[in-house]
């Protein structure tokens, strides 16, 4: 089974897809686990960074730095900052995912599961190293069973038909639904 995919997935089907690249390892072990959101984790914990640092600034300045406060602030900054420099990469790999205009093609047949970009080279897992195939709320991803971090993802307009073939040609995957 051949799907050409023409249309360019939505900034809520690329965030998700970042989801799961960011959660891989949890979710191969626990493959029905709960998706968290990445995106909503790093800005609390940059804005809880933030606030200490700002809070234990305020009280160096209204009262004395002690060592414990210049260790709190130093380690809160860092801390703020590299937060902030991981949620600007997530970001920015949605960004570049949502720039590339470039067509797809799905093909699913009995040696396994392809995603090949136009002018570029194909992704290709074998059924034997599929571990399971989970749908989402936007997508439906196949899970490479090595701890490599492949994850072929499909958007959800396509999930009827992927479970469909999955089914019809007995393929021997495990099948986790949202």
């Amino acid at each position: 089974m051949t799907i050409e995919v023409k249309e360019k997935g939505t900034r809520a089907f690329y965030k998700e897809v970042v989801n799961v690249m960011t959660q891989y390892r949890q979710l191969l072990y626990k493959p029905e686990d709960m998706l968290k959101n990445s995106f909503t984790r790093y800005t609390m914990l940059a804005a809880a960074m933030a606030l200490i640092f700002l809070m234990s600034l305020y009280g160096g300045i209204r009262g004395s730095f002690s060592a414990m406060s210049i260790l709190t602030i130093a380690f809160s900054g860092i801390a703020a900052v590299a937060t902030c420099a991981i949620l600007i990469r997530l970001n920015g790999m949605v960004n570049a995912y949502l720039a590339d205009d470039r067509q797809s093609v799905v093909t699913l047949d009995e040696n396994g599961v392809e995603i090949a970009k136009t002018g570029s080279q194909a992704v290709r897992l074998a059924w034997d190293n599929v571990a399971f195939v989970r749908t989402f709320v936007e997508s439906t991803c196949f899970f490479s069973k090595d701890l490599s971090g492949i994850v072929l993802a499909v958007d959800n307009d396509y999930r009827k038909e992927i479970m469909d073939y999955i089914k019809n040609n007995n393929i021997d995957v495990q099948v986790v639904k949202y």
